[in-house]
């Protein structure tokens, strides 16, 4: 039998799209995403109502042995979502007006082709319009594109499906989930609010707890000078945004909790209060800028997320570097093309001391997805046992540990433990 491929499409305008797709800058330096897309547009096109079987996809397209074992390798899967999260990128940013758009939907390995809605476009296309001013274009640009990597919160625990079970129930028996997961004591997860952070970079500020708590920070958009930019911020700020990656740790913590008995509820960060924070234990999901709360704590630690240089960037700076650290760790390209970043794990006592805070704070989304990821992994629990001497949740102490994250294409690969601190 003859196989088909992308050059038998040339003239569909579904194949076209997909070309454009491929060459556009967000997959510049995403080859295997690139190649997995076309792969599967190749597949869609030519059989539609064929379902791609995860073995085929990882031995054609990602280099697996033909007798690797899909249940126990989940590769496809986290490809598969990678891709997926491309896709709406592409589509609300230097996609924003094609036609017709690309899907993948979840649960499933087939693209789907889709119109996009004529009210959609005109909508979309009113919003960009050249007759803006240049400054409120770059603006609302760079929010769309950040909201290309967020989800609504209502969204963020759909998918679960492709987080291993079985690296959670290990995970599970972890001294750090022990005392976080309780079944007498409940366990709130807050999650960043992705619309301040739109906020802070767009004005290129920062926003302190005191102003998030009385909204007063709302009194920086109102005093914008263009009404365009001015709009588009009180959009943003009425929406209720998270980041990616807190969509993925969180969905992994919640599902861990509710595995070992506890009694879990996930919150978005305005909607907490300071008098929460008194009783029962936490997780917060994202640096200060992303989940002010984390200034409540911040005083007893000695890794924190600060402004770094001139430029509006940040990092983590160590207030008291030992011998062989670094007194600021920031953002920088690694030689081998992939994108080093830095995050904390940190544990506190609640502010009544009846409960446990963790912080996972990472100078990017992809560090704090790397900081989660890490904190739930099968090594974690050696960590803490040859780090702190801790094998239960009873002697385990308070702490906060340095991470460096390297991430390619978007996603977190690797990370190295760069220092720590015991904390009583």
């Amino acid at each position: 039998m003859q196989s088909t491929t992308g050059a038998d499409f040339a003239g569909d305008e579904r194949w076209v799209l997909v070309t454009r797709v491929a060459a556009s800058r967000l997959f510049g330096k995403a080859a295997q995403l690139r190649e997995l897309l076309l792969f599967l547009a190749e597949k869609a096109i030519a059989s539609p109502e064929v379902e791609i079987t995860e073995q085929a996809i990882g031995t054609r397209v990602l280099g697996r042995r033909p007798d690797y074992d899909p249940q126990s390798d989940n590769i496809v899967r986290v490809q598969i979502r990678r891709l997926r999260q491309k896709l709406e990128e592409y589509f609300v940013t230097d996609g924003l007006h094609e036609p017709m758009v690309i899907a993948i939907p979840k649960g499933s390995h087939v693209l789907r082709f889709e119109p996009r809605p004529e009210q959609d476009r005109g909508a979309r296309s009113a919003a960009f319009s050249p007759s803006r001013a240049s400054r409120w274009l770059g603006a609302a640009a760079a929010i769309v594109a950040v909201a290309a990597i967020a989800f609504f919160l209502g969204r963020f625990s759909i998918d679960r499906s492709e987080s291993p079970a079985g690296k959670q129930s290990q995970a599970s028996a972890s001294p750090l989930w022990a005392r976080l997961f309780l079944p007498d004591q409940p366990t709130t997860i807050v999650i960043a609010d992705s619309s301040l952070v739109f906020v802070q970079n767009v004005l290129r500020t920062s926003i302190a707890l005191n102003e998030y708590i009385d909204r007063s920070y709302r009194d920086r958009v109102e005093s914008v000078a263009e009404a365009g930019l001015r709009d588009a911020l009180r959009m943003i700020l009425n929406r209720q945004y998270t980041s990616l990656a807190d969509a993925i740790v969180s969905g992994e913590l919640r599902s861990m909790g509710v595995r070992m008995g506890a009694k879990v509820t996930v919150r978005y960060s305005r909607h907490m209060n300071v008098r929460d924070f008194n009783a029962g234990n936490f997780v917060l999901v994202g640096s200060r800028h992303s989940v002010p709360w984390v200034e409540l704590f911040e005083p007893g630690l000695n890794f924190r997320f600060e402004p770094i240089g001139k430029e509006p960037r940040f990092g983590i700076r160590n207030r008291k570097p030992a011998a062989g650290e670094a007194a600021v760790y920031g953002n920088a390209a690694a030689p081998s093309g992939s994108q080093e970043s830095f995050a904390t794990i940190s544990l506190m006592p609640n502010l009544a001391h009846t409960g446990a805070v963790l912080m996972l704070s990472g100078v990017t989304m992809e560090s704090t997805e790397a900081a989660g990821e890490f904190s739930m992994s099968n090594d974690f629990p050696q960590f803490l046992a040859k780090t702190f001497g801790a094998s239960t949740a009873r002697n385990l102490p308070y702490f906060e540990i340095l991470l460096k994250a390297a991430a390619i294409s978007g996603a977190p690969h690797k990370v190295d433990v760069v220092a720590w601190r015991r904390l009583n």
